[in-house]
C-alpha cells in the first residue's frame, strides 16, 4: 500500500494514517551541508546508532525527530515532522542504556516511588568501611543516576552523598521506570 499526502492549501498535509514525514528544513529554508555531508542526514545516521534511543533501546520516530531537532538547535535550519499514528513503532532497537536485569532492581532499591535510599560510607568502594554488597548496590544507583533515573539529596554527586550519609531518590522518569518494573512490563 502506497501512502500519499494529499496537500490542502499551502501549510496543511493530510497523511494517511501510519505514515510519518521528516524533513530537513522548512520550505523555506536551505538544508545545511558540512564538508559536502548534510548535517541533517548525519544527524539521522547518528540518531539511528543510538543517538535518539531510550532507555530500552527503542528508537521511535518521535526520538528520531527529538534527537535532530535539538541537535539543529544551532543551525538555522529547522527540521519538520509531521505523523499520523496512535502509538510509535520501534524504528530500530540497540541494547539497552541498562540492561534490564540491572534495570529491574529499581523497585528492590525503591520500596515506592516516593522512597528515599539511605546511604553511607560503606557504599563507597574507596572507603575502609566499604561492604562489598552495599558497593554493588551503589554501582547500580549510580547507573540510574548516570541515566536521569535517580538523583542525590543534599549532595552534588552520589559520591558526596554516600561519604556524607545522605539519600537518593527516583525522578520523574525513575518513577516512570519503577512503575513499568512494578507492573512487570519491562
Amino acid at each position: 500500500m502506497v501512502f500519499t499526502p494529499s496537500i490542502s492549501g499551502s501549510n496543511i498535509a493530510q497523511l494517511s494514517e501510519g505514515l510519518s514525514v521528516l524533513t530537513a528544513s522548512r520550505d523555506n529554508e536551505y538544508a545545511m551541508e558540512v564538508g559536502g555531508a548534510g548535517v541533517f542526514t548525519s544527524l539521522v545516521v547518528d540518531a539511528l546508532k543510538g543517538g535518539a534511543s531510550d532507555l530500552r533501546g527503542n528508537i521511535t520516530p518521535g526520538s528520531l525527530y527529538a534527537y535532530v531537532d535539538e541537535a539543529l538547535g544551532a543551525w538555522d535550519q529547522r527540521p519538520i515532522f509531521k505523523t499520523n499514528v496512535s502509538s510509535f513503532i520501534s524504528l530500530r532497537n540497540i541494547p539497552p542504556k541498562i540492561p534490564f536485569e540491572t534495570m529491574r532492581k529499581i523497585t528492590t532499591y525503591f520500596d515506592t516511588p516516593e522512597s528515599d535510599y539511605k546511604l553511607n560510607p560503606s557504599y563507597e568502594d574507596t572507603e575502609k568501611s566499604a561492604i562489598k554488597d552495599n558497593v554493588k548496590i551503589f554501582k547500580d544507583l549510580q547507573k540510574f543516576q548516570s541515566v536521569g533515573l535517580v538523583v542525590p539529596i543534599d549532595a552534588e554527586f552520589m559520591y558526596f552523598a554516600a561519604i556524607n550519609s545522605k539519600a537518593c531518590r527516583l525522578t520523574a522518569l525513575g518513577y516512570q521506570y519503577w512503575r513499568l518494573v512494578n507492573e512487570k512490563k519491562l
